[in-house]
């Protein structure tokens, strides 16, 4: 692993940090050293991730235009901020922290823009969408921070991290959002968009749209991608309401009325529901990876979907599937290999 100081000389020694600070020279604005050599770091870092289709020198010359400040405060238990131009960092965080989630900041910052005076970005309309967005900023902040440090990410069961869902465990190398990057990873894998090339979507302003396309490409899913956001966005809308102090009121037997994000669509939810919705949105996930894709491919990759199953019954659900496909693939071995039908 790369120290803070090796990773800063490199960045100081190639001129990317001094051409970054030059940038914001011509523009006002009020951004430290530490903050312009941690923006040197991710399009650096950007600039060697395979499958990552982004013009990241784009990107970097556009800085100037829609980041003006970072600023440091007490934010309590929340990591960062991004409010149109400006980016807050919580203070009471070590560096490590800091960068991890400064890359997700500023990932929010370069993928937001203004439309009809509503936030929008690759995978969010101003209504549904934050589900996929968050986990897409805080997986490629996560690969960014790795490719930074020189080392890998870290898969790994995180039981707990879901609050009110305690039957349901990740498998993920994310410090946040967990769950999302599950159904990412499963969304990856179902459409066979490799997870980079996923992620580089939220990037796109018709990023929704090209992830909708190849959605309701898969069989069953016809039509089926606005339900689909929808359900995620319950999940997200539920446990956003658990972080800020409503966990009793989502334990409740009896669901209440929730309002989506900017006066948009209204659902009844509690965590019974958000386990429902968990279990169908993974449930169609395996249903479009079987389905959808030939037998080699499945029997190549199913313990990829198998890891980011979240509870013992999907994954018992889905090997019984997968040894059907197994011994029928066996059968047919057979069939080809002797001549003889059974």
């Amino acid at each position: 692993m790369k120290t803070r100081t090796e990773r800063e000389r490199e960045l100081i020694d190639s001129g990317l940090a001094s051409a970054i600070k030059q940038q914001f020279a011509g523009f006002p604005h009020s951004i430290s050293d530490e903050y312009i050599i941690l923006i040197a770091d991710y399009i650096d870092s950007m600039s060697q991730i395979e499958n990552f289709d982004i013009d990241y020198m784009s990107l970097a010359r556009n800085l100037p235009n829609i980041l003006t400040k970072v600023q440091e405060q007490n934010l309590g238990g929340i990591h960062g901020r991004t409010d149109n131009d400006v980016i807050t960092m919580n203070s009471n965080m070590n560096y490590e922290t800091k960068k991890m989630f400064f890359f997700h900041e500023l990932t929010h910052a370069l993928q937001t823009q203004k439309v009809n005076g509503n936030e929008n970005c690759g995978f969010y309309n101003g209504n549904t969408g934050m589900f996929l967005t968050e986990g897409a900023t805080q997986f490629t902040a996560e690969i960014l921070y790795n490719v930074s440090n020189g080392t890998n990410l870290n898969y790994r069961s995180q039981p707990n991290v879901i609050t009110g869902q305690p039957q349901h465990t990740p498998y993920s190398p994310l410090s946040q959002y967990q769950f999302n990057g599950n159904i990412l990873y499963m969304l990856s894998l179902a459409t066979k968009t490799p997870l980079n090339q996923l992620l580089s979507l939220g990037f796109n302003p018709n990023g929704r749209e090209i992830l909708k396309q190849r959605y309701e490409q898969l069989k069953g899913n016809e039509g089926m991608f606005e339900e689909f956001m929808f359900d995620l966005e319950k999940i997200y809308s539920i446990e956003k309401l658990s972080w800020f102090g409503y966990g009793n009121q989502m334990a409740n037997p009896t669901p209440s009325k929730i309002t989506l994000t900017n006066g948009g669509a209204t659902f009844d939810g509690n965590f019974q529901i958000q386990d429902e919705l968990m279990n169908k949105t993974q449930r169609n996930l395996m249903a479009s990876f079987i389905l959808d894709n030939d037998e080699n491919y499945i029997l190549l990759n199913y313990q990829q979907v198998l890891a980011c199953l979240t509870t013992d019954n999907l994954k018992s659900n889905f090997m019984n599937v997968i040894e059907e496909i197994k011994s029928m693939t066996t059968e047919q071995t057979m069939e080809e290999q002797t001549g003889i039908r059974r």
